[in-house]
């Protein structure tokens, strides 16, 4: 079972799915690398996931991020980092080579940029 969430005016996107994604795929393509595959599964787990680290002040993973997947959804890897806000995307699994990935982030009460990443 998943933990209990913050309060939903906590909880607001800051972009879309497609923007965070574009945001992962530009640090990719810096690099040479080829762009991610839009998973809406994969973000829904993606944005449950930096939601409910951003109203905790969690830093680093949660006890189980895969816990944030829809039902049935499958993921490799997660990735996650919490940095200020304008230094860019910034997690594991940013260079690796998967396919398809879900990307999110919430600004905390702190300030901080709460980035979580899914890929398979």
């Amino acid at each position: 079972a998943l933990p209990a969430l913050a309060p939903a005016a906590e909880l607001q996107p800051v972009a879309t799915a497609q923007q965070v994604l574009d945001e992962v795929n530009a640090t990719r393509a810096a690099r040479g690398l080829r762009p991610y595959i839009l998973d809406e599964n994969l973000t829904r787990g993606a944005m449950a996931c930096a939601a409910y680290r951003a109203a905790r002040g969690l830093d680093g993973h949660t006890p189980n991020d895969f816990g944030f997947l829809p039902p049935g959804v499958m993921a490799r890897s997660a990735g996650c980092a919490a940095w200020p806000v304008g230094m860019g995307w910034g997690s594991c699994c940013t260079y690796d080579n998967y396919q398809f990935a879900g990307a999110a982030f919430c600004v905390g009460p702190d300030g901080k940029r709460y980035m979580h990443l899914f890929v398979r």
